[in-house]
């Protein structure tokens, strides 16, 4: 099992870490598979289905013929508080694009987690994602920060 090493730099005052990490999977069904994770650091209310909703009606508005499949909060195996979206998506005459955003605050910080799958990969690769996501401890919850 592949790990990263964070990095650490020092940010002056009047700058934001905007973090977007890329985590890049497998070719597969015509989808080159990527997990990416978005930080943000000003999150206001702990409340992850508020902070999810918001998020999402953005993300449909700017979608046009998108269709939500699911959106729920739920618990992951590891115990993190999640809210969960899939929605199905057709960019002009391709294949449709399952997507499945995961939302999650930890310590007054949110972080958006989003993959893009096929039909077929969505119930393969997506199970794969999902135990990634599960495996996600932010800095200040690993056992060696406490």
């Amino acid at each position: 099992m592949k790990t990263n090493n964070p990095l650490h730099i020092q940010l002056p005052d009047d700058w934001d870490d905007r973090t977007v990490h890329t985590f890049m999977g497998p070719d597969d069904s015509g989808v080159q598979h990527l997990l990416t994770l978005v930080v943000d650091p000003e999150v206001v209310d702990d409340n992850v289905s508020d902070y999810a909703r918001q998020r999402i009606d953005t993300l449909m508005d700017s979608l046009q013929g998108a269709e939500i499949l699911k959106a729920e909060e739920r618990t992951l195996p590891g115990g993190n508080c999640i809210y969960e979206c899939v929605y199905k998506w057709v960019p002009s005459k391709d294949k449709p694009i399952f997507q499945k955003v995961v939302y999650l605050i930890a310590g007054g910080t949110g972080y958006t987690f989003s993959a893009n799958f096929s039909k077929k990969t969505i119930k393969t690769i997506g199970v794969e994602v999902e135990r990634m996501i599960d495996s996600f401890r932010p800095a200040g919850m690993l056992e060696e920060d406490e």
